[in-house]
């Protein structure tokens, strides 16, 4: 038995005596993450027990080693997992209730059964969404226009809550988001020798299968990103709570009722910054250069549309709290964004899982940088081709 499935089984059994699952029998299975998730070891983990209903569940159990944890600042991802299942569902899911929300237009998250803080062991325990239908979409494939809409309508109903808790309880929304800073940085101010080696070696790479006429360019944009990367993860006017990692790996999706339904089944980057920001993460990050040639304005559309809808479902004012026109300016300003995720973020996305970095054990950052595959070097090109037109860069 490995020492993160013992973590969960001892966990299991605290959260299990106190819902009186008395005598139970527990399998655990864990399941690969084929380079889809880096800072846990993942279980699917079935409960029987005598006249009650059997426990379908899934669960997360840190595994980031101490080189690592201080470079990805995993003490903080793993912080924000549990500050959202605590403390935030609960927030969101009252001002839902407050105001009528009727169901169907609720934001889902997982049912959450409990998480362990312990340092190294940092557990989180949730409901099994595969069993209710849900399924995973291939990281591998370019969105599709259903997947997109469902992904971005998602997105805009999480933006819209946070509108609604700065409307309702201003004090306690000024004073959360005050703390709720982005703490990931490659700003090279904060960089140490090692940091700024691996930086280099990212835009040494990416730039490599760039035209020569676009290197130029897009290194000049890496280079004023890295002076000054905190602009990408601060609010621009009035701040608002948004996902941060915003990507097709962190969604599972469900047909009911022929609609696609989307998830959000991961939280550990949330942050106080601008909404555009995860629209322009999750476009950049699961789309090629075909696909937003036909739906990217279309998109951007949705997103506000279904945002406005949302808005106005809790008497929010989207003329005072996002207009149109804040958002195309936002859009214009944090467009280069996609270039910092294009060097750091598409390669892990992008990767094989038999080449996905490792970060157990002695691991450090250097394992991060990969040497550009195929399918990276066709989506970097397209999206770097974008934003060229686009006049990002």
């Amino acid at each position: 038995m490995t020492d993160a499935e013992q973590t969960l089984r001892d966990f299991l059994d605290k959260i299990l005596d106190e819902k009186n699952y008395k005598p139970r029998e527990i399998k655990i299975k864990a399941i690969p993450t084929d380079g889809g998730n880096y800072t846990s070891v993942l279980f699917i983990v079935n409960v029987s027990s005598p006249n009650r209903d059997e426990l379908k569940l899934f669960a997360k159990v840190g595994c980031v080693g101490e080189n690592l944890r201080l470079q990805m600042n995993a003490d903080w991802l793993y912080g924000n997992e549990r500050f959202v299942y605590t403390e935030l569902v609960k927030i969101y899911k009252d001002i839902e209730d407050e105001l009528n929300i009727p169901n169907e237009y609720k934001y889902l998250f997982p049912q959450f059964y409990g998480c362990k803080e312990d340092r190294g062991k940092e557990t989180v325990v949730l409901e099994n969404l595969t069993e209710s239908g849900y399924k995973t979409f291939d990281r591998f494939k370019s969105m599709d226009w259903e997947h997109a809409s469902a992904g971005v309508e998602n997105l805009a109903k999480f933006h819209a809550l946070s509108f609604a808790f700065a409307k309702y309880h201003p004090e306690e929304y000024n004073e959360l988001t005050l703390d709720l800073k982005f703490k990931i940085t490659f700003d090279e101010t904060q960089q140490n020798d090692f940091a700024k080696e691996m930086w280099e070696k990212m835009i040494n790479a990416s730039l490599q299968i760039l035209k020569e006429d676009q290197r130029k360019a897009v290194g000049r944009v890496l280079v004023e990103s890295q002076s000054n990367f905190t602009k990408y993860n601060n609010p621009i006017g009035n701040p608002v709570i948004v996902h941060g990692d915003y990507r097709m790996s962190n969604l599972l999706f469900r047909k009911q009722d022929d609609t696609l339904q989307a998830i959000t089944v991961d939280y550990q980057t949330v942050y106080a910054g601008t909404p555009v920001c995860d629209l322009i993460y999750f476009i950049a990050l699961g789309s090629d250069e075909e696909f937003r040639k036909q739906y990217y304005d279309k998109l951007l559309d949705h997103y506000y549309t279904k945002l406005e809808e949302a808005l106005k479902r809790f008497s929010v004012d989207p003329l005072e709290a996002y207009p149109k026109t804040k958002f195309n300016s936002d859009l214009k300003e944090m467009l280069p964004y996609a270039v910092l995720l294009g060097v750091t973020v598409l390669p892990v996305v992008t990767v094989d899982a038999a080449s996905a970095p490792k970060v157990d054990g002695d691991a450090d950052g250097s394992s991060f940088i990969m040497a550009p595959n195929e399918q990276y070097a066709e989506r970097f090109r397209g999206l770097i081709n974008d934003l060229c037109k686009w006049g990002a860069i």
